[in-house]
């Protein structure tokens, strides 16, 4: 069975000679960040997409026919995604940059640096009455699984954080209930990914096969 791959990419890895894989739009969109850091993740999350599908479709980088446009207002500022498949979805935090690519169905995948603090006064906006974040760490695990089941469903910030009830960080990731939408607990398989110790991550698997493997693979396997 084919594998659900997340590609983790360093933002230090990214350099002028790169911006030549991305198209007019992404140029465009890239120059509009007005820090280097910003710019730095935005350019390793295209390149690392358009390598990574490259290699899964046999043909050249600037040819994966990546689209970008917003369901709600066709403005090329949405996600990236393939008209045809495979399913995407690209998280960048930090240092790092994570793409996740699977050809089964929808996933999210979402990395935030450790470091980041939300603040006590986000909790309202994070937790479920059913859920309780006794640190910071533990407040960041329930956004990394909330936002990564998210953008599976392409519902984003949308839908309210408070809408899912997820197991507790010190639990096996799992989709307990989603407000209104009963059918979405049995639907969902949650990951945790690890790629360091100071980027808490989650990989959300929507109607995929329970035997899918997953890899993790680093950019530089492309570059």
């Amino acid at each position: 069975m084919e594998p659900v791959t997340v590609w983790w990419a360093f933002r230090s890895s990214a350099t002028p000679a790169l911006l030549s894989l991305l198209n007019p739009t992404e140029r465009a969109r890239h120059a509009r960040y007005l820090r280097e850091e910003d710019r730095a993740r935005f350019l390793m999350g295209v390149v690392t997409t358009r390598l990574a599908l490259a290699e899964l479709l046999g043909t050249a980088p600037e040819h994966v026919p990546l689209t970008r446009t917003c369901p709600d207002c066709d403005e090329p500022h949405g996600p990236p995604r393939l008209p045809d498949g495979p399913h995407l979805s690209v998280s960048h935090s930090g240092d790092l940059v994570a793409v996740a690519i699977s050809p089964h169905g929808p996933l999210g995948v979402d990395v935030e640096q450790s470091t980041r603090r939300l603040g006590l006064d986000v909790t309202p906006h994070v937790l479920s009455e059913d859920e309780h974040a006794p640190t910071e760490q533990a407040l960041l695990t329930y956004w990394v699984r909330k936002e990564a089941l998210l953008k599976a469903t392409g519902d984003g910030l949308r839908v309210p954080m408070t809408d899912l009830h997820v197991s507790p960080p010190d639990a096996p990731p799992r989709l307990l209930a989603w407000k209104k939408r009963p059918d979405l607990p049995s639907r969902f398989t949650l990951r945790t990914l690890t790629p360091d110790d100071t980027h808490p991550a989650a990989l959300a698997l929507l109607d995929h096969p329970g035997t899918a493997p997953l890899r993790e693979r680093p950019t530089t396997d492309l570059l």
